[in-house]
């Protein structure tokens, strides 16, 4: 017994026909006609992809699918989830909305075809007098289906929808707004279902931040990546001769089950001609994991080599506790910690607020939040935190002072800055901490274990001028960034780090002494004494003074 709407007919057609239709998900995409891709027109065979997302959209009420560049999604789901629904389900009304006209009404053309083109006794009626047009198709028992772009702040929605297919909405411009306006409407309806599907879009967006919450599973989303490698359009034949896979090639493709060498010889192509060698175009097309390909800015300043390591062992943000954090690891008793925390102003513009909390015997990531939180309730939530990590001190960025007055009035442990309490941000203290946690990064000593936190890191560019505002009326969200970046500026003047940079310089001396011959100058060694009593005559101007 089917949930919701039945199954109808017209007088002409053929009943069983029609239920075999239903009968498994791909029945009916397979009797819809397409014009391929050589200009030739037939029955739409659906890829391994194709099936996996309507077997997705046939299971779950609320489907998010990132794919790779051409997967042919917009095309299945056009068919399946509108097409087929609102054509046999009375009164089901269905909307197409895509990031603009063009790319809406391209769309709407296909599934015209596919109408036009289906076997009479199994194609339902328009209504009478309805021939339908370039935007909408009105069946005979009140079923419709209508297309709108993201082109405006937001579509005009005007009815309740049953049946809403969002394409590319990575490329809108308002997205927040959009969805805002279409989803309330859908929510209330038990039997509604959704699809949106895109490729990656900008990192920070309102795209981005919905669908690491259905990675997370915390709203009604079921998310579906979709790996490139697994297309059969995704592959070339590899020359006989000259083609030698690069130690990077290799390594990209041991980590990805089912890769092989036509396929790194597709994405070798495709880097040499459209990507032009830029790795990061070329993952915002086809992704190589479900967090990969969001792409921020075209300048970032982060060794992303480095943290697409540290991201493979990764983890999600553990759920808040009641000391006010969530936590990769409780306190030790006699360990010692720093919390770094960023405050936010009052009201809803700019980055949250965020607070990371560090291992300072071995640089280690052991606890993490951040949320929209007005500064004295921060102040108490940093409180809370250095209480439960042994009394730790806390690092605050001095960007609000109600934060740090109501912290003082707590008693918290703070640090100073030329005696004055927090971490001030001045563009020379944050050029050096930036410099710090790159260093840190490169030489493994930080330990980042907040997946949240590297995907920041990944996009991050240093540009706080949009921190209030973005595309899309919405902050670009380096809350954590900063936090990384206000413990780098400290933790590298600890004597644990510095203890390990001076036994790693003796090691390399007693390794430039090995191969110098009897009577010979070792130079190299010479050079590297002279950078050093350089930069032992430097005198940092962010030292922390001790607390009195």
């Amino acid at each position: 017994m089917r949930q919701g709407a039945q199954i109808v007919v017209a007088p002409h057609m053929d009943p069983k026909a029609v239920h075999a239709l239903f009968s498994v998900p791909e029945a009916f995409v397979s009797m819809c006609k397409i014009v391929r891709e050589d200009e030739s027109t037939g029955y739409l065979n659906p890829t391994k992809a194709q099936v996996r997302t309507i077997r997705a959209i046939e299971s779950n009420r609320w489907t998010f699918v990132t794919k790779y560049r051409q997967a042919k999604i917009t095309t299945i789901t056009l068919m399946h989830l509108l097409l087929r629904d609102c054509m046999y389900l009375q009164g089901i009304a269905g909307m197409l909305i895509a990031d603009t006209n063009a790319t809406a009404e391209m769309a709407f053309r296909r599934l015209r075809f596919a109408y036009e083109n289906l076997p009479e006794p199994v194609k339902m009626p328009l209504a009478t007098g309805s021939k339908g047009s370039k935007r909408e198709l009105e069946f005979v028992h009140g079923g419709n289906i209508v297309i709108k772009s993201l082109e405006g702040r937001a579509p005009a929605v005007g009815h309740s929808i049953d049946r809403l297919h969002i394409t590319e909405l990575g490329e809108a411009l308002h997205q927040q707004k959009a969805i805002i306006n279409l989803f309330p409407g859908i929510n209330k309806r038990p039997n509604a279902k959704l699809v949106v599907e895109s490729t990656p879009g900008r990192a920070g967006s309102y795209h981005e931040r919905m669908w690491h919450e259905a990675l997370r599973r915390e709203g009604q989303f079921f998310p579906l990546f979709l790996e490139w490698w697994k297309d059969e359009t995704c592959r070339l034949p590899v020359p006989s001769k000259g083609f030698v896979p690069t130690e990077e090639e290799l390594e990209y493709m041991g980590k990805r089950p089912g890769m092989d060498f036509e396929n790194l010889y597709f994405m070798r192509t495709r880097l040499r001609s459209e990507f032009v060698g830029d790795t990061r175009l070329f993952s915002a097309k086809y992704p190589s994991d479900p967090y990969d390909g969001w792409i921020g800015s075209q300048r970032p300043m982060m060794p992303e080599e480095v943290l697409r390591t540290l991201l493979d062992t990764a983890l999600e943000d553990p759920t808040e506790g009641s000391f006010g954090c969530g936590e990769f690891e409780a306190p030790v008793e006699g360990r010692e910690y720093e919390v770094y925390a960023d405050p936010t102003g009052f009201g809803n513009v700019g980055d949250p607020a965020a607070l990371t909390v560090f291992d300072k015997n071995d640089l280690r990531e052991v606890a993490v939040w951040s949320g929209r939180e007005s500064p004295d309730r921060f102040a108490v939530r940093i409180q809370l935190v250095c209480q439960r990590y042994n009394n730790a001190r806390a690092v605050v960025e001095s960007n609000h002072a109600g934060c740090i007055t109501a912290l003082r009035e707590l008693s918290v442990k703070l640090t100073y800055s030329k005696r004055q309490p927090g971490w001030y941000a001045t563009h020379q203290r944050i050029a050096q901490a930036e410099f710090a946690l790159v260093r840190l990064l490169r030489e493994d000593d930080l330990v980042i274990r907040s997946r949240a936190g590297l995907q920041q890191l990944l996009r991050y560019d240093g540009d706080f001028s949009r921190r209030e505002k973005g595309d899309d009326d919405a902050g670009h969200h380096f809350d954590r960034a900063r936090t990384y970046i206000m413990a780098a500026d400290m933790l590298v003047k600890v004597k644990r780090y510095n203890d390990r940079r001076a036994a790693r310089a003796h090691r390399e001396e007693d390794d430039l002494m090995q191969e110098v011959q009897p009577g010979q100058i070792p130079f190299g060694l010479l050079d590297r004494k002279r950078d050093s009593m350089r930069r032992s005559r430097q005198e940092s101007p962010f030292s922390v003074p001790k607390m009195r």
